[in-house]
């Protein structure tokens, strides 16, 4: 969904003369009140003229770690970064050169060791000593993937996001693959001679999401997906929040935990979730979401729970994603949050949605999302939409009571599910995403489920029901086009306790252009709009008109 890179020059500044600069007050709105953490502040992180932020973050001291650049330089790879308070005092630049591309690389992205000494970037880790903060001699080493994910014409890109757990020694990364799929892998990072190398990698995601159904031989039996792109090590380093799916065919921020496999919903608002980062406390978290912007929130394709939406999924990412974010981004009125939350509401409490930190209009939620060790303070990054400059955003919960950080636990290496084999990374880019299966209801009916690489799927429910009470009937059909047209249809009926229908045509633009995925309501040739219908679920409606500009 997003695409996202080092030898050394150090050019460190001095820290009297770069404080000098940083002598803008923060701007604070006035105390207001979330649900139960109660009053928060929300101000931008100052920063002196001509000081352009690409991207913003906490180191593990609590201090920020800012990649700037000087304003009217263009120049991506023109890396330099600076470490100062989060009042934008005691400024140091730590870092400051241009970073030579490698095949099949995506950006450069920064990821905090826990000892506050290193950064994973990616293709190279920046080391400092003695740290971070007093950073007075820098060396920038190459990072070596597995073969088999660093290159070669089945990957598209070696990674798209990549982690680092509290051990400092494990990470985790998603590869992109040039079939559009991906894989999630986990391994140890080594320094080795001069660089680091990636010891023991192992594919953690699902590969085949069905088993044969021992009750019929025509039938298979829906795995649960394990996959996507990895976001952080969370509870001491035995599991990874990723932005996945459990309940719903819309992106959910879930939990993998990699001693057995399990998947965890953290979010289930409808809409689109993509990220959540836990607090150090674990008990907050910040949220990447369309839950707030009603007219770019297609929570009309995830109201009405359906059976196995992350195996039998209906491919509705690409438009939720490029429509509720990539368009809001470009120049669609809407945000994207954050949404400040509690983790146990988020996961129990369905239509939950936390406390919107968006405060202006003009400025789009951007990455990246990060917690200060205290879990009193969290910080994001926005840009101005339609593209332009870019702030820092910081929120400061003032009576919310931390609980204790989280302590680091030994990552999980032997996992039953997990695949050691790279040989498999090849063979799966270069499988076919043509499916065919039926699945059978444990008590009535069956589905059947058609997907073609052309981007055709159909998903047609027979009295369909796992327990007895909830029976589906109809059929969803999605044929995505990304360069034209793609057109999401549904004539779908849940009969039982928590009844809901899906009466719905949706026919959405291309993914690119200057209206990303825009919703077309104009006649077909029958004179019915191309877009129209509604979704009911449990007593509440939400009808496809609502989302006219």
């Amino acid at each position: 969904m997003k695409l996202r890179s080092l030898t050394v020059r150090v050019c460190l500044i001095a820290t009297s003369a770069v404080a000098s600069f940083f002598t803008h007050s923060a701007v604070a709105a006035p105390p207001a009140a979330a649900a139960s953490t109660g009053r928060y502040e929300i101000y931008t992180l100052p920063l002196a003229d001509g000081f352009v932020p690409r991207s913003a973050m906490y180191t593990p001291s609590g201090r920020v770690l800012v990649s700037s650049t000087q304003e009217g330089e263009q120049d991506q790879r023109q890396v330099t970064l600076v470490v100062m308070d989060d009042d934008g005092r005691n400024a140091r630049t730590i870092f400051s050169q241009a970073v030579p591309p490698r095949p099949k690389d995506n950006g450069i992205r920064y990821m905090m060791f826990p000892d506050n000494k290193r950064i994973f970037m990616g293709d190279f880790v920046l080391e400092c000593a003695p740290s971070l903060d007093d950073c007075a001699k820098s060396a920038l080493l190459p990072v070596t993937y597995p073969a088999e994910v660093a290159d070669g014409d089945h990957i598209g890109h070696r990674w798209s996001e990549m982690i680092v757990a509290p051990d400092n020694r494990h990470i985790a990364w998603t590869t992109l693959l040039a079939n559009y799929s991906a894989l999630v892998f986990t391994g140890e990072l080594r320094k080795e001679g001069a660089g680091y190398v990636i010891a023991d990698p192992q594919i953690v995601s699902t590969l085949d999401p069905f088993e044969k159904d021992p009750k019929h031989p025509d039938g298979v039996i829906p795995q649960v997906v394990r996959g996507g792109e990895v976001k952080q090590f969370v509870h001491g380093g035995a599991a990874i929040s990723l932005a996945g799916a459990r309940k719903s065919d819309i992106a959910d921020s879930v939990v993998h935990h990699l001693a057995t496999g399990e998947i965890e919903a953290i979010t289930n608002s409808r809409g689109y979730d993509e990220t959540t980062i836990f607090s150090p406390d674990e008990r907050l978290g910040m949220v990447m979401t369309t839950r707030f912007s009603p007219t770019t929130d297609l929570a009309i394709l995830g109201m009405m729970p359906r059976p196995y939406p992350d195996s039998l999924n209906m491919g509705l990412n690409m438009v939720a994603y490029t429509y509720g974010v990539t368009g809001v981004r470009a120049g669609r009125n809407g945000n994207v949050g954050p949404a400040l939350t509690e983790i146990a509401a988020s996961k129990s409490q369905q239509g939950y949605l936390g406390t919107n930190l968006n405060t202006a209009d003009q400025w789009v939620f951007r990455s990246p999302m990060s917690w200060h060790p205290s879990s009193t303070k969290a910080m994001w990054v926005e840009g101005a939409r339609g593209g332009g400059p870019r702030r820092v955003q910081i929120v400061r919960l003032l009576d919310y009571k931390p609980g204790p950080a989280v302590a680091a636990k030994p990552t999980p290496t032997h996992m039953p599910y997990a695949i050691t084999d790279m040989s498999v990374v090849k063979t799966y880019a270069a499988k076919s995403q043509d499916i065919d299966v039926k699945v059978y209801g444990r008590t009535s009916g069956h589905i059947t489920y058609r997907r073609t690489p052309q981007g055709a799927i159909e998903k047609t429910y027979v009295n369909f029901s796992d327990e007895g009470t909830s029976v589906y009937s109809g059929r969803e059909t999605m044929q995505s086009n990304p360069r034209g047209r793609s057109t999401y249809t549904a004539d779908v009926t849940l009969s039982g306790a928590n009844p809901g229908v899906m009466k719905l045509k949706m026919t959405f633009g291309p993914i690119e252009g200057e209206r990303p995925a825009e919703l077309i309501f104009a006649p077909d040739t029958t004179g019915a709009p191309l877009s129209q219908g509604y979704a009911e679920y449990n007593g509440k409606r939400l009808e496809v008109q609502s989302l006219v500009p």
